[in-house]
């Protein structure tokens, strides 16, 4: 048996992409399985040193940790019209949010290098993610970037939204889905140790999609609040058909996300991706 040691996030959508493999109903056979559950930042920041042999990431982090792991093309978060939100309170300019001190949830999130590229030159202050509203409640910051459940309740908390970064990059790009977080195995790992984990995280997400509400039971505990229906809508907007499989638009938008950061001066290197492709279709889980 080799120990696998498979780092996500605290989150309900990747609860939801693991839902098959946390039920033992893909084919993982030879390797053993530990879930290291962690917050973004990180995991982001494990992944520049190669800590775990399989991990998820922000596209930004990838960047810099590319060296030691290769990008699984399924298990990827893309936002179809939305993305990361900007809110801020109800009084606030845009033009006084990108003057103004913004709350970002880490330097190595692909929304803060999105915030970015919307505002060049915008400060930002680091705060954890599920710490972003308070920042500006408190008048710690006059913004903030919001991912996760904060996305969802954000009006709650008194705020209005600023700007949608999904939306907004969607405008920009001629309709191109944001692209936020991935999977990626590490390279050191037998090819056929890539491929077996690759394919399971496929089927896994399968299984999810087909069995949404059991799927669900197991997210549910991880939402932060939200209800069933509000998980459910939040899960799905990030976990679909496109999460399997990104297509011609998902691929591209991942290098024009890249492209445009490396003229930014986020990244220093353009990135080419080395894609680990499962086998396509509707997977094969077991159900034995």
């Amino acid at each position: 048996m080799k120990t696998i040691r498979i780092g996500h996030t605290l989150d309900a959508d990747d609860a939801f992409m693991f839902y098959g493999i946390n039920q033992g109903r893909v084919d993982l056979e030879g390797l053993e399985i530990v879930h290291e559950l962690q917050p973004m930042q990180q995991l982001n920041r494990w992944s520049l040193e190669g800590k775990l042999e399989m991990t998820a990431f922000s596209f930004a982090a990838f960047a810099q940790a590319a060296r030691h792991y290769r990008p699984i093309q399924s298990g990827i978060s893309l936002g179809h019209g939305t993305g990361p939100l900007v809110v801020a309170r109800p009084e606030t300019s845009i033009a006084e949010v990108k003057s103004g001190l913004l709350a970002s949830p880490g330097d190595l999130t692909s929304a803060h290098w999105l915030t970015h590229l919307w505002s060049p030159s915008q400060q930002t202050r680091q705060v954890r993610f599920d710490q972003t509203l308070e920042a500006v409640l408190s008048g710690e910051t006059l913004a903030a970037v919001v991912i996760h459940e904060g996305q969802m309740s954000y009006r709650e908390a008194g705020l209005k939204l600023v700007v949608d970064l999904g939306a907004w990059w969607a405008e920009e790009t001629g309709g191109l889905p944001i692209p936020l977080g991935l999977n990626g195995v590490r390279r050191d790992l037998e090819a056929g140790v890539q491929a077996k984990l690759a394919q399971g995280l496929h089927d896994s997400i399968a299984l999810a999609l087909r069995e949404v509400e059991p799927a669900l039971d197991q997210a549910l505990p991880l939402a932060r609040g939200l209800d069933r229906d509000r998980c459910r809508e939040f899960v799905l907007r990030y976990v679909n058909q496109s999460t399997l499989d990104p297509g011609e638009s998902g691929l591209r938008a991942v290098a024009e996300f890249y492209r445009r950061a490396h003229l930014a001066g986020l990244l220093r290197d353009p990135l080419a991706m080395d894609w680990l492709v499962p086998v396509s279709g509707e997977g094969r889980p077991r159900t034995e």
